[in-house]
């Protein structure tokens, strides 16, 4: 019987706006302020570490436009690191010849997808997807696990759940803002969501305050 510890909550615009930690707001401005400078010591913020894709994203100016949400969640570990074995096992038997060359074994070995190869591997997995969206919803919304980012080789949720381990509870805050920033010589104005995101466990794991990365493919 699998036992599941959970507490969802979502905080409406106006509570959010008012009660963004200084920490949060913080972690959002710093990583910010690194994309129009030379200092690039704001994307160390990112999680999972700066990626070659990171290092290139230049902006001209940027201003946040909303505070969105918060939402926050607890959960069992083991639950998670359980739901997302189920979740690669399907992707491995739905689209076995694109694993070959990611060896075999009970955990699925991440390997290099383009994008169309990441849609065919979702589209037979999106049961297993949903029942992580339905169990734990809010740690299913950082690893994008009915996306086709979730198959991503950078996504930094997979090697943060599996430095976490499978014994006792995690904690997962995430603050949601709209950013609009303008690029190019044309100073087009570009809007796109900014996830600041704390993971912390009952084992001692924290991650502090981070931002939540896009892919390189897609700005969610």
């Amino acid at each position: 019987m699998r036992t599941v510890l959970l507490v969802g909550l979502l905080l409406p615009l106006a509570a959010c706006a008012q009660d963004t930690p200084p920490a949060v707001q913080q972690t959002a401005e710093t990583y910010l302020k690194a994309l129009t400078s030379t200092d690039d010591s704001g994307r160390t913020l990112l999680l999972g570490g700066v990626t070659l894709d990171s290092r290139m994203i230049e902006v001209d100016s940027w201003r946040i436009v909303k505070r969105d949400w918060v939402k926050r969640e607890t959960g069992g570990l083991k639950t998670a690191a359980s739901l997302m074995a189920d979740l690669d096992k399907a992707g491995r038997r739905s689209l076995s010849e694109l694993l070959k060359k990611g060896g075999s074994g009970d955990d699925l070995t991440v390997v290099e997808f383009t994008k169309d190869e990441a849609a065919r591997l979702i589209a037979p997995t999106r049961e297993r997807a949903q029942a992580f969206e339905k169990t734990l919803p809010v740690l299913s919304y950082v690893a994008r696990v009915t996306k086709e980012l979730y198959w991503h080789p950078k996504n930094p949720v997979r090697a943060l759940l599996q430095q976490a381990g499978t014994t006792g509870t995690y904690d997962l805050v995430v603050y949601h803002f709209t950013v609009e920033t303008t690029e190019g010589p044309r100073k087009q104005p570009r809007t796109w969501p900014l996830r600041i995101l704390r993971f912390t466990t009952s084992g001692g794991l924290d991650t502090g305050w981070k931002v939540l990365p896009a892919s390189d493919w897609s700005p969610e």
